[in-house]
């Protein structure tokens, strides 16, 4: 069984455009996390899957492995997924979506999260990262908020605040998605050549509600570790302030 990092990234954010290549302490967000990525135990390749000719050019300046996309790809799993094909992976390999704009995952919550999937081979096939949601995470539409079962399966995700306060009786941590998220590559073709994008995907634009409300198994792994997802330049200026404290940094600045 292999494992393989796959981060997607695209110059053209609507809401932060170049956001990959903006700089953090010196670094572009990217590097961050390809270097990160890097140092996970036990995988096999990582690499950038991207269809912008200047996240090309970056990457063949900083020697960064590259897997062209078709730039009219717009959600990240798939644009992994395509880059990935090039591999020929075999059917239980574990492919693992890092989104690019997630500069402050440590190396663990990888290894961590892709324990579910090994554990669990005939039962689960996709799991994601979660940390607790602070007040502000829940508020906060570019976060994605889950809820979860007994067993730590998703229930349901939202960019909503959930659960909802409005009557509770008694209070519950709230959590949210960070987007570290292993699929086994078999599930992971299925996922997007064989499973149709569903409403409540659509109605959230969150894509693993597809497997959710196809009743295949989300399995949330718990973290210790503090992330932050850059949608806004105040997301940017959060993640350098996180940044000056961070220990992992350490290891390849």
């Amino acid at each position: 069984m292999g494992i393989y990092i796959g981060i997607p990234a695209r110059y053209g954010s609507t809401r932060f455009p170049g956001k990959p290549l903006k700089k953090i302490l010196g670094l572009s967000m990217l590097e961050h996390c390809y270097k990160r990525a890097s140092m996970v135990k036990n995988i096999d390749k990582v690499f950038v899957a991207s269809g912008d000719d200047k996240i090309s050019a970056f990457c063949k300046e900083k020697e960064i492995e590259f897997i062209p996309t078709d730039p009219s790809i717009e959600r990240p799993g798939l644009r992994v997924q395509k880059a990935a094909e090039r591999l020929n992976l075999n059917d239980e390999d574990i492919v693992v979506v890092w989104q690019g704009d997630e500069p402050l995952i440590h190396p663990d919550m990888v290894f961590d999260s892709i324990q579910p999937l090994i554990n669990n081979p005939n039962d689960i096939f996709v799991s994601n990262m979660m940390a607790v949601a602070s007040e502000e995470d829940r508020n906060n539409p570019s976060e994605i908020k889950v809820v979860i079962d007994s067993q730590n399966i998703a229930l349901f995700m939202s960019r909503a605040p959930i659960p909802s306060k409005f009557h509770e009786e008694e209070g519950t941590t709230s959590y949210k998605q960070v987007c570290v998220m292993p699929f086994r590559w078999k599930f992971m073709k299925f996922f997007n050549y064989g499973l149709k994008s569903a409403k409540l995907e659509k109605q959230e634009s969150i894509e693993m509600l597809r497997a959710i409300e196809n009743n295949y198994k989300v399995a949330m792994v718990n973290s210790i570790f503090i992330t932050k997802s850059v949608d806004t330049q105040k997301d940017l200026d959060d993640a350098i302030e996180l940044m000056l404290n961070d220990k992992v940094k350490e290891h390849y600045l």
